[in-house]
């Protein structure tokens, strides 16, 4: 009779805590490969905070280069377009297209992956997790476990065949599942042409307004964040005009790697001690406070901790205070 447990339990493979985190290091460079190799169409939800959304993706990759089209399948019709770091959003209710330069250290669903592994280490616990199935096929899961308060963990579900991510889970320090997104429908393609990921469906493009943000060169930064969470750099900063919104803030992007904080010191506002608002989106932290007479605003995906830590310590640099970090 056939041993059907599984091979550990059957004490056939021993492998080493070393070679179990290469092996999981090995895992997510095959879905970052595959993020920027593989053409296919799909569709995927998106469920927060106990509500449920899906969207319909087609991703193309032609000389190196990632474009995709998402169109909303629920509530009012979205259609987005990223390409070569640009994002146009169309939306066909309000006649309205924004287009904006995407310079957050954030990712989207499925190329989560960074560029460098190595770092990720120093700042989270990575190992390999069970086998399962996803979109009907079988997917291998990795599991990337948070060293401190400043970032959440990840699961992340790969198609066992070529890597590609299926399912990304967002864990907060509780345990508890804040943010998912998963393929219902995936369809592997040979060559998507490049029709297929235009904004085609939407209208003619001059029946829609057009608000475009604006990015500007900032040699000189005059604000810094002076208590910056271990780990986390300051990838860029530049100064920039929001789309749909007036006036020019100074942005600076920080980030660890795999998690990202936008942080945006806008207009002089008048000093309101104690006036501070916080939002959350799934696993998106949006907190905006009055700090030496300015707005600034900090967001990205990780706990409340960290945006509120980044966003009150912003000074101005010819007043720096307090120490680089916590």
């Amino acid at each position: 009779m056939k041993d059907r447990r599984p091979l550990w339990a059957a004490g056939l493979v021993l492998i080493s805590g070393a070679a179990f985190a290469d092996s999981a290091r090995v895992w997510l460079e095959r879905m970052q490969n595959a993020a920027h190799t593989l053409d296919y169409t799909g569709t995927f939800v998106y469920r927060h905070d106990r509500l449920l959304s899906a969207m319909r993706i087609v991703h193309r990759v032609a000389h190196g280069r990632v474009t995709e089209r998402l169109t909303t399948l629920d509530g009012r019709r979205q259609v987005i377009i990223r390409r070569h770091g640009q994002i146009q959003c169309y939306l066909p209710h309000d006649h309205v297209e924004f287009i904006e330069q995407r310079v957050m250290a954030l990712k989207a669903f499925p190329a989560l992956i960074p560029a460098h592994l190595k770092v990720l280490r120093r700042y989270y616990a990575i190992h390999l997790g069970g086998l399962g199935r996803v979109a009907g096929v079988a997917a291998r899961l990795v599991v990337i476990d948070p060293r401190d308060d400043f970032r959440y963990g990840y699961r992340l579900w790969a198609d066992r065949k070529n890597g590609l991510l299926l399912k990304a889970t967002v864990i907060n320090h509780g345990g508890k599942a804040i943010e998912q997104f998963l393929f219902t429908h995936l369809h592997l393609r040979r060559r998507i042409p490049a029709s297929a990921v235009g904004p085609i469906g939407v209208g003619h493009a001059d029946t829609y307004k057009e608000e475009r943000g604006e990015l500007f060169p900032d040699p000189t930064p005059t604000w810094t964040v002076t208590r910056v969470p271990p780990g986390f750099r300051l990838a860029m900063h530049l100064m920039r005009r929001m789309a749909g919104h007036k006036g020019i803030v100074q942005h600076l992007v920080y980030s660890d790697g795999l998690a990202g904080v936008s942080v945006f010191i806008g207009r002089r506002a008048p000093r309101k001690p104690g006036h501070a608002q916080l939002y959350r989106l799934g696993a998106l932290h949006v907190f905006r406070a009055v700090v030496d007479h300015r707005m600034v605003t900090a967001l990205g995906d990780v706990p409340t901790l960290t945006v509120e830590t980044m966003a009150l310590s912003v000074r101005p640099l010819a007043r720096r205070l307090g120490p680089a970090a916590p």
